[in-house]
């Protein structure tokens, strides 16, 4: 890297730094591969695994073009890796066993346990390869290289549909793990969320019902203003007629005094 100006110094540097966690996750994906039961997220895997190779391939290719090479440091292998996750997975299940206590119903640590952590690492890995890829995209577009700035976003994208995935399988082996650790008598009311719905309905009749005597109240009280309508417009009608009467007789009676 003698060779590079200090602008593709720093570009490289970045690419670098991306492309060394893209090589040591496709180390970790074949490890969570090999460990997962559930086949959605093996499958899941898998692909985020294809994907990942391709970015550490696409990364390479740039770093080249740019006039630099490709290092990925010193990553550590598959047996350090499965070394780190049996010590966490040791002092997991040797927690659990001291918050039981003498509650002997209870099961350790089992295979939700272990299959939640890993997801929960999984997501953290992605949020890092996130940031790697906003840092690269921003200082590629300062310094006017488009072509990696196109690069770090389509990767930022790829990253942050699997951080997605990943977010919505933690909330479901919440759910696991709370089925087979905690007796059904510890866990949340089942019940708690349909009597909130019971009261909402209640709630909502009893207004569908005071606003349907409300509009009866209306149509009563239009119909008495009707009816004094009517009323007051047959008086005036008999009123004129009385006066129309009076005036015939009384030109009735001229005429006979005139003959």
């Amino acid at each position: 890297m003698a060779d590079l100006t200090a602008r593709d110094a720093v570009l490289v540097k970045y690419l670098n730094e991306a492309y060394g966690k893209e090589k040591q996750l496709e180390t970790v994906l074949q490890a969570q591969i090999g460990r997962t039961q559930n086949m959605p997220i093996k499958k899941r895997l898998r692909a985020h695994l294809t994907e990942t190779k391709q970015h550490a391939r696409s990364l390479s290719s740039r770093i080249k073009e740019l006039g630099g090479k490709a290092d990925a440091g010193n990553l550590p292998g598959p047996e350090a890796i499965g070394e780190a996750v049996t010590a966490v997975t040791s002092l997991a299940n040797k927690a659990a066993a001291a918050a039981k206590g003498p509650v002997q119903v209870l099961r350790g640590t089992g295979a939700a346990d272990n299959e939640l952590r890993n997801i929960r690492d999984a997501y953290w890995n992605e949020a890092e390869e996130i940031a790697h890829y906003i840092a690269i995209e921003a200082v590629a577009d300062r310094l006017g290289d488009k072509e990696t700035a196109k690069l770090a976003k389509q990767h930022r994208r790829d990253e942050e549909r699997m951080q997605a995935f990943l977010g919505r399988q933690l909330t479901t082996l919440a759910g696991a793990v709370i089925r087979e650790e905690v007796p059904a008598g510890q866990r949340k009311p089942a019940g708690a969320r349909s009597t909130r719905r019971r009261s909402t309905a209640s709630r909502s009749r009893s207004a569908s019902s005071s606003s349907r005597s409300g509009g009866s109240s209306s149509r009563s009280t239009s119909g008495s203003t009707s009816t004094r309508k009517t009323g007051g417009s047959t008086g005036r009608r008999t009123t004129s007629s009385s006066r129309s009467s009076a005036k015939g007789r009384s030109t009735a009676r001229s005429r006979a005094r005139s003959s």
